[in-house]
């Protein structure tokens, strides 16, 4: 697939990275629906620059931006082999950059609605639609589009908060604090295949805890994390989420990182994952779900507070995490579609490690939805 989609960079390229426009990973552009139909991708990128669901900094419009321009550090070849997984998804997958939705300044309800138009055009041609976000309000409009294409959605949804505001936090229902009322609003998603992964802090209070509790969500807050470990958490939310579905939904918040990792964000709260654990942990998850039936958003990148970020011509450290996080999520998916568990790493002679980062460790792996 590689040499035959991307021809010669796929091996190589000798562009500098100053050169060109700033896709993800410079990737092929792709601006016309038309065209997307002609070449059929099997992944496409759409970036959502909107912030207006933010209740405090704002800054994520810029997000798709940088984590565009972090993607470009080292300059392609599009080969993007794993040294510590063998992985290069790359050579499985044919992968575009489907541009930005276009915002409508100010009106937040015509944005989402521009938003989920955009994604159901990524999956109306059964790509999987990896969406840089933008504030976490988008994720409602990005579940709506994969809601219109199947009736039961599971959602692993990976955030500092609990986002299930019943009005928003300002009295706005459709703040980055209320998506996933909104969400359960629609229909398509029982509490029983939904996992929250990494709360912490002082927001939400008991009264939205005890709602979900009511509604059968789980959550593993990061104390859960520390005692459990990241490989049986991964299980369960995986399990509950492939729980007799039709697709499934993860949602990566950029905060659930603490901000010694990941400062770039509007909502930084300590005492969250190392960027260790989350590539873990996203590595655990991307194996776990059937390709054909799956979506994808990583929100809440705000470069403007990004230390070693003051222009966004390369990205900083938030950025520079988010595209990492996105490139293993390629690479579990593309092992998946090839119908494997695990890569072909290059080992040195007298190896010592344990081989195989995939593996979840005791029990089976997450069962993968059929096909209806």
């Amino acid at each position: 697939m590689g040499m035959e989609f991307y021809g010669d960079s796929y091996k190589g390229n000798d562009e500098p990275i100053f050169v060109g426009i700033p896709t993800f990973l410079k990737l092929p552009y792709v601006k016309k629906n038309e065209e997307l139909k002609k070449i059929k991708p099997d992944i496409a990128i759409v970036g959502e620059p909107f912030d207006f669901g933010t209740t405090i900094r704002p800054g994520t419009r810029y997000g798709p931006r940088a984590i565009r321009a972090a993607s470009t550090v080292p300059s392609p070849p599009y080969e993007h082999f794993n040294i510590e997984t063998g992985v290069d998804p790359f050579g499985v997958f044919k992968a575009v950059d489907y541009g930005d939705v276009n915002i409508s300044p100010g009106d937040v309800i015509e944005s989402h609605r521009r938003m989920t138009n955009k994604v159901k055009e990524v999956l109306d041609i059964d790509a999987i639609p990896i969406i840089l976000g933008g504030d976490h309000s988008v994720t409602f409009a990005n579940v709506r589009a994969l809601s219109k294409k199947y009736k039961n959605i599971g959602m692993i949804h990976i955030d500092c908060h609990a986002d299930c505001a019943p009005q928003g936090l300002c009295g706005f229902k459709y703040d980055h604090g209320a998506h996933i009322r909104r969400i359960m609003e629609l229909g398509c998603l029982k509490g029983k295949n939904y996992t929250l992964i990494g709360p912490r802090g002082y927001w939400p209070g008991p009264d939205l805890y005890k709602w979900m509790a009511d509604q059968d969500f789980q959550w593993f807050t990061m104390l859960d994390v520390e005692e459990l470990g990241i490989a049986q958490i991964a299980k369960e939310a995986a399990d509950r989420a492939n729980d007799d579905v039709d697709a499934v939904y993860v949602s990566w918040d950029i905060d659930t990182f603490d901000p010694a990792y990941a400062p770039g964000t509007g909502e930084p709260e300590p005492n969250g994952l190392t960027s260790r654990e989350g590539m873990k942990l996203m590595r655990l998850l991307s194996t776990s779900f059937d390709p054909d039936r799956f979506a994808f958003d990583l929100v809440e990148v705000s470069p403007t507070y990004d230390v070693s970020d003051v222009n966004s011509y390369n990205g900083g450290i938030t950025s520079g995490l988010a595209n990492r996080l996105i490139v293993e999520l390629m690479a579990g998916l593309s092992l998946t579609k090839k119908g494997e568990s695990e890569g072909k790493p290059v080992r040195p002679k007298f190896y010592r490690g344990k081989g195989n980062t995939y593996d979840f460790g005791d029990g089976p792996k997450a069962k993968i939805p059929k096909r209806k």
